[in-house]
């Protein structure tokens, strides 16, 4: 054997690339057939192979089959049952393996034997999760349980090595069993970077009393779409000093006035910002808190369809350093493309002032009417862009003035865009001298979607896209047959 294969670092970074051969999701573990033959290979592998073996995993059951065969037994429909706690002496090969866990994540293994949820009180009922996994860090305790009553348990995994914390509410639970997982959380996981709290079902409001000199460390906070968050919960969130992401979802009895002329170093390093309201005013609410000079990427969906006016607040209150701005309204049966929902360029001029944008994605507000003087001036002021998306909704009958002008502006002004996703109006098409068949705008330029664009001669426009877009790979066409005819003629 090769003297550098003695070498530890060398050594496992050998078996992570056995480990992550041909995967296709690098959350999953799949190759753990080859890992387990490189393990019995020989002693220099096989602590390392194990190592990486078990260091993630999606189950408990696993673990629980290193037990001796007479505690567990695996009843109909593959599911493993605990029949009695384990012994003292019984524990041996379990813990061999499970100090090696560092992480309990997702996706689960569905076609692993499924655990019964009864096993999890009989498997802690003598020895703590903390004794068990010592290394744990990463856990996500919708793998282990969705049970109401193993849903405590939580509690007794936290310990001030883990730095990632994700729970699914079960759907009988009072608020009251949150608080308290919350409030542990401040007295054991001292550590936690990333908490994720999820929903399948419908929870009622409930506060997250969550301060700065509780969970300091805490970088990414996500909660889920069906928890009620109150906006004095927002507050206290808005005082953790080094949180960079935050999901949240904002129902209709969301107090957004609560949050107006509150104390200023609110969300001071906050960098990700994703919304799911009622309305868009909650949304600008929110912002109106942000104090960072480093927020880059927003992205907003919202019930209510917003009028102009509403648009240009949010727009206003976004900020200079945002580089990725997504927002869509959630079509609703009501949702119309007519005045008042008719948007006209003054409307995203604040846009404008963020120079650094990268990403811009507008959906179904109403009707987008923009034209080429819009276009070309966010074109230079956008010089970063990779990715413009301004759709209005399916039904829209007005034709905005966007020509094949607009275009070639982004693809002069924005070298590196690689997605177009505009309405045009594509019957005149402008004269291109011959020297600019090979201009050096538009290399980057990938995928184009015109929807619903109008077209005049087709020889003419393709000749045009042939020159501007050279490198194009994919136009997608979004309209009524007759005119999906023409523009698949001129793809």
């Amino acid at each position: 054997m090769h003297q550098s294969l003695l070498i530890d670092e060398i050594l496992s970074h050998i078996i992570q690339f056995v480990a992550t051969d041909g995967q296709r999701d690098l959350k999953r573990m799949e190759n753990t057939s080859s890992l387990a033959r490189l393990a019995r290979t020989c002693r220099c592998f096989m602590e390392c192979a194990l190592d990486t073996l078990w260091r993630t995993q999606h189950s408990l059951s696993p673990l629980i089959m290193c037990l001796p065969r007479g505690t567990w037994e695996i009843h109909s429909s593959n599911i493993l049952y605990l029949t009695r706690p384990p012994a003292e002496s019984e524990w041996a090969r379990f813990d061999v393996h499970s100090r090696r866990v560092k992480y309990f994540s997702y996706p689960k293994q569905t076609k692993m034997i499924r655990l019964h949820e009864d096993a999890l009180p009989l498997l802690f009922a003598e020895r703590s999760p903390q004794s068990l996994f010592p290394s744990l860090s990463s856990l996500d305790f919708s793998i282990l349980s969705c049970s109401s009553s193993n849903f405590v348990l939580i509690r007794d995994f936290l310990s001030p090595k883990l730095t990632t914390l994700t729970f699914t509410l079960p759907r009988k639970l009072c608020p009251q069993s949150v608080c308290g997982v919350l409030q542990d959380l401040s007295r054991k996981a001292l550590c936690l970077e990333n908490l994720t709290i999820s929903s399948v079902f419908p929870v009622a409001s409930f506060p997250l009393d969550i301060s700065t000199h509780e969970l300091p460390d805490l970088r990414r906070l996500v909660v889920s779409s069906s928890i009620r968050i109150s906006a004095q919960s927002v507050l206290n969130i808005a005082s953790l000093r080094y949180l960079q992401e935050l999901a949240l979802n904002l129902h209709p009895d969301f107090d957004a006035d609560a949050l107006r002329d509150r104390a200023n170093n609110t969300f001071p390093a906050l960098q990700h910002l994703s919304l799911a309201a009622y309305d868009l005013p909650q949304c600008t609410s929110i912002l109106s808190l942000i104090f960072s000079p480093q927020l880059e990427e927003i992205s907003v969906s919202y019930d209510v369809q917003a009028q102009s006016s509403v648009i240009t607040s949010f727009l206003s209150a976004i900020g200079t350093s945002v580089r990725s701005i997504s927002v869509r309204h959630n079509m609703q049966t009501n949702t119309i493309a007519d005045p008042p929902f008719l948007f006209y360029p003054s409307t995203f001029a604040p846009l404008f002032a963020c120079r650094n944008l990268r990403t811009i994605q507008v959906y179904n507000l109403g009707t987008l009417n923009l034209d080429d003087e819009f276009i070309i001036a966010g074109a230079k002021a956008w010089s970063k862009l990779e990715d413009i998306r301004l759709c209005s909704l399916p039904w829209s009958s007005i034709i905005p003035s966007i020509s094949l002008n607009a275009l070639t502006a982004l693809t002069q002004h924005c070298p590196r865009l690689a997605r177009v996703h505009l309405t045009l109006d594509a019957r005149d098409v402008p004269e291109l001298p011959i020297s600019d068949l090979s201009m050096a705008g538009g290399q980057s330029l990938e995928v184009l979607n015109i929807r619903n664009s109008v077209i005049g001669p087709i020889e003419p426009v393709a000749q045009f896209l042939r020159a501007t877009i050279p490198n194009m790979k994919t136009l997608y066409i979004e309209a009524h047959p007759e005119l999906r005819d023409k523009w698949m003629k001129v793809k």
